[in-house]
């Protein structure tokens, strides 16, 4: 017996349907059972594909980044920390032509407020209004503004207002 025939029949005896699945790209495990029931690839055994299974592999591939660790750090107060972050633009413009959608959350109540925007740069505008308006209805000042530090949030504009 030559070492490729060996080599392949020790292969074949320890083949499972999650090595089958990783050979195939990460197919899932729901098309891979369809796969061997309909004789679809030549070479592919007939094997018990786990259909519950998560694949770690494909979830780490599919995250864009791992979770942040919990902070330590908790507010006792409205407005002590207000995170905010932009969306868009979007596929289909609003009927008033509005791409962007900026957000303001309140770490203390997560009360979210939802504002529409036409261009990016007008997030410091909303922000202003966001302020104006929070800070009266609440009675404190925001005293953290926490974002992803994307450019509308780092102008110039915006860092000499903060």
């Amino acid at each position: 017996m030559s070492v490729e025939t060996a080599y392949v029949d020790k292969t074949r005896r320890n083949e499972t349907a999650n090595l089958w699945h990783m050979q195939l790209g990460h197919v899932s495990h729901s098309k891979l059972d369809v796969m061997m029931k309909r004789s679809m690839l030549k070479g592919l055994p007939q094997l018990e594909v786990a259909k519950d299974t998560v694949c770690a592999g494909y979830q780490y591939g599919k995250a864009h980044q791992l979770p942040f660790k919990e902070s330590k750090f908790k507010v006792n107060e409205p407005l002590e920390l207000v995170y905010s972050g932009v969306f868009g633009p979007v596929k289909q413009d609003s009927i008033s032509g509005r791409k962007y959608v900026v957000t303001f959350i309140d770490d203390f109540s997560r009360y979210v407020s939802i504002y529409f925007i036409k261009e990016k740069f007008e997030t410091l505008s909303k922000f202003k209004e966001f302020k104006e308006v929070t800070e009266a209805e609440v009675g404190k000042q925001i005293r953290c503004l926490r974002s992803d530090n994307g450019g509308e949030y780092t102008s110039d504009e915006f860092c000499n207002f903060l």
